[in-house]
Parts: structure tokens; C-alpha cells; sequence
């Protein structure tokens, strides 16, 4: 299966946020590919039907990876090999970055960065159990970033990974402070294969500079994306004619309706509204005196509640 990020922006995985209806949208506006939520290996093997189901998608969603973490190679292996003749992914992405304290102490996640032998052995194993490319998403460290950490990137590449996407975050950092370019720099410099640059993209400036500081191969945004979809065609409107397009508070919402259906065909009404409320609150994120729509943000129960509630935002902006 021939699948590249090289000169992409893709939509990198979030768990609890990133389900099919927010990929759906984020791939109608411009991303490149997508990445699913992260999915246990370890539950995938147990025949946890709930995790399975993290793998399903839309074909509007596809290119997409399937994420998966652990830290037994047997397990991912039958994870990998299942989902690839169930889903047919253009690849599996290995999980080796998230920081959760329940993945990190498990041995899971970026706890692998302490261990470059047994990371490289489940890079191998999911290769050797499936023919689509595998790829590694990390962090830069643990505590910082160094030598050991470039070492266990040039190791993953030795293990077979086609590329590596970088968090330019450590563990402990968590999701606060700034990402570090020139850690990503560092790893794409030492590497030959391509080398995807995560961290702080929300637009087409912050998005030119990542690439120019860090000489990465492509792009992958996460919370940047979140209430706001359709950054990935503003980014390449501004890699085309150096220009931000201005979207309007009406365009907006009608985005964040469409993200709803979505989420509703998939799930159906009650449980997509109660999972939507948290992105009507990103979708809230920079309007003047959204606090006061907050509250009912937050007890969504319908579409017409949606629609409603916009409805009112609209009018007060008049």
C-alpha cells in the first residue's frame, strides 16, 4: 500500500475529541489525511467491541491511519493484522507519545521514550503482521530533550517505521508551554526518512514557521483544528497567496451544524449531543462575550438545540 505524508497536513489523533464526524469535516476542509483516536491493543485482542469500533469511519474521512498503543508486541501485532483486513487503512500508527498518567504508568504511550529496545520491537512486529506502512508518533523526551532521544528515533527508523510524526513536547510538559522547533529539527536532520512536525499550528503563519524552523516533511495539527475545522484550507490559502481568508461568524456555525449531523448519522441524536457540547465550547472560543452561552453549551440535547442557541448568537451580533 503506497501511502507518503510528505507535503501534507493531516489531522492528528485525539482521543475523545477526534471521532468520524470532526475527521469527516476536517477532511472536507482541506486535511490531507487523517488519524483515528488512539485504540488499546490489548482491548482490540480481548475482542472489547467498544475499542473496535474507534476504527470506524466514513470513506470521507480516508487517507486514514489507525492509531494504536501498547507495549506487548503480540498484542499490537493481532491488532494491527485485524484492523488492516477489517478497515484496509493506508497505515498504523503506533502511539508513543501520549502523556496520560493512566497510558504513561501502564508502560504505555510516551513511557516507551525510556525504553528504545522494546519500542523498536513493536515498530517490528506490527510490520511483520501487516503490509501497510507503520509509523510512530512521539514526544521529545520525557523530562527534556537530548541525545537519547534522537537516538530512539533513529532506531525507530531502523526498526522500519516509514516516518515519524514529533510532538515538539516532552512528557512532562503535558500540553502547556511552547513546542520546541529546533528538538524537531534535531530529529528530522538525523533521520532519512520523512518527518512529520506536531505542535502550536492554528493558522498559516504558525503553520509556514513550523516548517521553516524545523525543516519537516509535512504538517499534522491537532488542537488547532478543534472549533475550527477549516484552518487546513486557510493554511493552504496562505501557502498559495501569503493571505489569511477571513471566515465569517455565519459560515462558522453553519461548519459546526454540519459537524453535528455528522456526529448524530454516527452515533445518533442523544449521545452526539452530549458528546458535542465540548466542541460547541471551542466553536464559542475567541466571540465576544461567549461566556454567556456557555451554560447552554453545555446542556445541549438536541439539534434544534444547537440550532437554536446559534440562532441567538447570531442575532446578539447583529
Amino acid at each position: 500500500m503506497d501511502f507518503s505524508p510528505v507535503g501534507k497536513i493531516g489531522l492528528a489523533p485525539m482521543a475523545g475529541a477526534g471521532d468520524s464526524g470532526f475527521r469527516r469535516i476536517c477532511r472536507e476542509f482541506g486535511a490531507d489525511y487523517t488519524v483515528s483516536e488512539m485504540i488499546s491493543a490489548k482491548a482490540i485482542q480481548y475482542g472489547d467491541t467498544k475499542s473496535m469500533t474507534l476504527a470506524d469511519h466514513h470513506p470521507d474521512e480516508e487517507p486514514i491511519l489507525i492509531q494504536l498503543f501498547g507495549h506487548e508486541p503480540d498484542p499490537l501485532a493481532y491488532a494491527a493484522e485485524l484492523i488492516q483486513k477489517k478497515y484496509n487503512p493506508v497505515g498504523i500508527d503506533l502511539n508513543m507519545g501520549c502523556p496520560a498518567p493512566k497510558i504513561f504508568n501502564n508502560g504505555e504511550g510516551s513511557a516507551l521514550l525510556k525504553d528504545a529496545e522494546l519500542a523498536s520491537k513493536l515498530v517490528k512486529s506490527v510490520k511483520k503482521a501487516c503490509c501497510c506502512p507503520v509509523s510512530v508518533k512521539m514526544r521529545i523526551g520525557i523530562h527534556s530533550f537530548g541525545a537519547e532521544t534522537i537516538e530512539f528515533a533513529q532506531k525507530m527508523e531502523a526498526a522500519g517505521a516509514a516516518f515519524i510524526t514529533v510532538h515538539g513536547r516532552t512528557r512532562d510538559q503535558q500540553y502547556a508551554g511552547k513546542a520546541d522547533y529546533q528538538a524537531i529539527k534535531a530529529i528530522k536532520e538525523a533521520l532519512a526518512i520523512p518527518v512529520i512536525a506536531n505542535g502550536d499550528v492554528c493558522d498559516g503563519p504558525s503553520a509556514a514557521r513550523i516548517l521553516r524552523e524545523t525543516g519537516a516533511d509535512g504538517l499534522m495539527l491537532a488542537r488547532g483544528a478543534l472549533g475550527a475545522p477549516y484552518v487546513f484550507s486557510e493554511i493552504k490559502s496562505y501557502f498559495q497567496n501569503n493571505k489569511t481568508n477571513e471566515i465569517s461568524l455565519e459560515k462558522r456555525f453553519e461548519i459546526c451544524l454540519r459537524q453535528l449531523s455528522y456526529m448524530i448519522e454516527d452515533k445518533g441524536e442523544g449521545k452526539a449531543c452530549v458528546e458535542f457540547r465540548k466542541h460547541m465550547l471551542w466553536y464559542l472560543k475567541g466571540i465576544i462575550g461567549a461566556a454567556k452561552y456557555k451554560a447552554a453549551a453545555g446542556h445541549l440535547s438536541s439539534y434544534e438545540d444547537c440550532k437554536e442557541l446559534i440562532g441567538r448568537i447570531l442575532e446578539d451580533k447583529k
